[in-house]
């Protein structure tokens, strides 16, 4: 697993597709999925964030493979698996709609729209598990995640 940081770039898209009310119940289950999955982070509103900017892309009609892959190709110290991993908790517990990988509605384009850069990896954290860094994106601070237990 690697380190994860969120560019400048993609940290100010989710901030746009910010939802109005969020749902802290999913978010905290969402945290705790990715807790579980050893990815470990420093801001959990940006994990959130980047976790629904996820689902956003799939809500665009990019399949789940795709999402993954964008990770994947955009930061090549994160593996297919990890970023599997933290798609699919995504899907689990901030867009149900997707759990699976189901299919969203196609968007209507003549070519299909590249999904926009994810979370670029810096390295392993001291327990080899993946770190969730937005601070190194220009971001100011960041909370580690309480209880760093394994």
């Amino acid at each position: 697993m690697r380190l994860l940081a969120v560019p400048a770039c993609f940290a100010a898209l989710i901030a746009m597709a910010a939802p109005a009310q969020a749902d802290t119940g999913s978010d905290a289950d969402f945290l705790a999925g990715l807790n579980s999955a050893g990815i470990s982070y420093k801001s959990g509103p940006d994990a959130v964030g980047t976790g629904r900017k996820a689902c956003e892309l799939m809500d665009q009609g990019h399949p789940q493979a795709d999402v993954v892959k964008a990770m994947v190709d955009q930061n090549p110290g994160f593996t297919t698996d990890g970023a599997t991993k933290f798609v699919e908790i995504s899907e689990n517990k901030l867009c149900p709609q997707h759990n699976g990988g189901a299919p969203a509605p196609a968007a209507s384009s003549s070519s299909a729209p590249q999904p926009p850069p994810a979370p670029t990896p810096a390295g392993p954290n001291a327990n080899g598990a993946s770190t969730y860094d937005p601070g190194t994106a220009g971001s100011s601070g960041g909370a580690a995640p309480a209880g760093g237990g394994g």
